[in-house]
């Protein structure tokens, strides 16, 4: 994982590419690759708004690149497997982030639950 952030304005209530953004993360025994165009957005974090006071902003820095890579990977989910791999990246770059370890396992608890009960793959 590199040390840049993506370059990304405020779109309404969504962060929007400036410009394309690449990034490979490495996991045991693969590597997971983003390759995101330029103008995709996305809505940051996805944490409820009776959550702010807890777990933070959706749109703090952050959560910006995590959310990022992990939105872009759960929208090109295919299977249980691929949700799975995107959630793992998710908890390992909100690790590189600094994201807090009680946060992280909070936020990392939210999108499993979500893959597990509600998410369906693409058909």
């Amino acid at each position: 994982m590199s040390d840049r952030q993506p370059s990304a304005c405020l779109s309404g209530d969504r962060l929007q590419l400036w410009a394309a953004y690449f990034e490979a993360v490495q996991l045991p025994g693969m590597t997971a690759l983003a390759s995101i165009p330029e103008g995709y957005s996305w809505d940051g974090a996805s944490i409820p708004r009776w959550a702010w006071s807890i777990m933070g902003h959706p749109l703090e820095g952050d959560l910006r690149l995590p959310s990022l890579i992990h939105d872009w990977l759960c929208e090109h989910s295919t299977t249980p497997a691929d949700r799975m791999v995107a959630d793992a990246v998710f908890f390992l770059l909100l690790s590189r982030a600094g994201v807090p370890r009680w946060r992280r396992i909070c936020l990392w608890a939210a999108v499993r639950f979500y893959a597990l009960a509600i998410w369906r793959p693409k058909r």
